[in-house]
């Protein structure tokens, strides 16, 4: 393992210019099919939005209609509430993982990863709590299974990024019962393991587990042969000065790494490290960016008529998500931009209007997933404030709604949701994605970092609990799941929810109309 490996480690102007690696920056295309899909068709049983789609409109929150439902062919048949949940949460299985964080380390009872029995999804249970260090500091948006294996892992974070440990959790015998395979003689206790962690993603074959760090575009990759001995085996520098969320091709060998400010899409050639060179390199081979202001998210690969696309939400600036042709990989180009009609540019004044007191998130994608790889049919995403929105994608240029589920609000819950990033810290911050959106502020997370950081005395000299924000719109930000006829989702305030598609918009057949 050679550690900050400098062929990697390419930072600053050179990078900017391409320089890095032999890669290069493609600029977006000319020809970009910007997409307003049409709002899904609700049939009975449906609470229909009253305002833009994807809106929760201040008279909603004022008059307290945002404390039912919104919901279009999606109705709620259970829920797992408990303390709520931080970032990003996973599900397997019959079971669900609710990710927390230091506010839960220390006002719960249960602190760290929530196991939820879903053996019966109209009513889901509480299997156990596990408080291994990453999952007592919080795993941010790291906390991720991989199926071929059967393990969950995830990186320390705490506030937002933070070096030390990774958690290893083998699910095979009993997704209800994890065992924590890195814990040091049967304790939870374990070795340090990961360098920086924000993010996180496990390569598909799961011998190993990436960690992003955010902070200067950090990289570690973990070698995960033995669980119970992870151990570091590559570090460096990409995406400066911000990376994100990591995906995979199927084989491992490439990286497709969302990147912040700018926002975009680096395709990275790992092979040196899945294939365990003595002093592996990572090479750029294309930077494709966007708005220099916003954060790509991540950046699914899937497969349309044999031809790979990436889907990438992007986290800031109502950037929406784009559907982006990796058929040439050094000159990807994105055929679709997907919005909501609430994060159009014309929208922006009201945008800030809705969501001015209820935290860091404006109305912003976070994390999608596909009914299958090859072909997929549907798209379902979590959004910020706007809910689970789900897609008609057989045809990627001309993607459709067909159903959507925003839960209700929770400001009278906020006391004891201590897992939920949104009731502490977060939801005391003020909205910052469309100001930066505006171009007034050159360095769009700056204000948002130190303002999470900063929060934390405040509500720690507060008793934690004396402290929300006005928690008029959850946060949708875990990826939902497909699971036969319904989604498997979590949100930061209502915990986890199983849904149901109505009216029959749900399963599609395999040809577009």
């Amino acid at each position: 393992m050679r550690a900050w490996n400098a062929a990697t480690a390419c930072v600053g102007l050179s990078l900017a210019l391409g320089a890095c690696n032999g890669g290069r920056i493609d600029t977006p295309p000319s020809q970009v099919r910007s997409v307003v899909p049409q709002a899904a068709q609700c049939g009975p049983g449906s609470q229909p939005e009253t305002g833009l789609q994807g809106q929760v409109p201040l008279a909603d929150r004022d008059s307290g209609r945002n404390l039912q439902a919104y919901s279009c062919n999606l109705k709620q048949v259970g829920q797992y509430q408990g303390q709520g949940a931080s970032v990003v949460s996973a599900s397997s299985g019959h079971c669900a993982y609710m990710s927390s964080g230091p506010i839960a380390a220390v006002l719960s009872a249960t602190p760290g990863m929530q196991v939820v029995d879903v053996s019966d999804p109209s009513a889901p249970v509480f299997a156990g709590h596990h408080a291994s260090p990453g999952m007592l500091l919080g795993t941010w948006e790291s906390l991720k299974v991989n199926e071929q294996r059967g393990l969950i892992g995830g990186v320390a974070v705490g506030l937002l990024t933070a070096p030390g440990f990774f958690d290893v959790y083998d699910i095979n015998e009993d997704c209800a019962q994890p065992v924590h395979r890195n814990g040091l003689l049967g304790t939870s206790l374990e070795l340090p393991a990961n360098l920086l962690g924000h993010e996180g993603n496990w390569a598909p074959d799961g011998q190993t587990y990436w960690a992003t760090g955010l902070v200067a575009g950090s990289l570690t990759a973990i070698d995960v042969s033995e669980p119970a001995q992870p151990r570091v085996v590559y570090s460096g520098l990409q995406g400066f000065p911000a990376n994100h969320g990591a995906e995979f091709n199927a084989d491992g060998t490439r990286m497709y790494l969302a990147t912040c400010l700018p926002g975009g899409v680096l395709t990275l050639d790992i092979s040196e490290v899945q294939n365990r060179a003595s002093a592996p390199q990572v090479r750029q081979i294309s930077h494709l960016t966007w708005n220099p202001r916003s954060c790509g998210q991540h950046a699914l690969p899937v497969f349309f008529d044999g031809v790979p696309h990436l889907i990438a939400p992007d986290e800031f600036a109502s950037e929406g998500i784009r559907i982006i042709d990796i058929s040439d990989e050094t000159a990807p180009e994105v055929i679709t931009h997907l919005q909501l009609e609430i994060q159009r540019p014309e929208h922006a004044a009201l945008r800030v209007e809705d969501t001015a007191r209820n935290g860091a998130f404006s109305y912003e994608a976070h994390y999608c997933d596909v009914d299958r790889v090859e072909n997929p049919t549907a798209m379902a995403c979590g959004y910020f404030q706007s809910g689970i929105r789900v897609f008609d994608i057989r045809d990627p240029r001309e993607p459709r709604e067909i159903a959507y589920f925003n839960p209700p609000a929770q400001p009278d819950a906020a006391p004891r949701l201590h897992g939920s990033l949104h009731a502490y810290g977060g939801g005391v911050l003020p909205v910052i994605s469309d100001q930066n959106a505006s171009g007034e502020n050159p360095l769009a997370l700056t204000p948002y970092l130190f303002d999470y950081v900063a929060a934390v005395p405040e509500l720690l000299a507060m008793g934690l609990g004396a402290v929300h924000g006005e928690m008029s719109a959850d946060w949708c930000s875990s990826p939902p799941r497909f699971v036969g006829e319904q989604l498997w989702v979590t949100c930061m305030d209502n915990g986890f929810l199983v849904l149901e598609f109505e009216n029959g918009v749900y399963p599609l057949s395999d040809k577009a109309p």
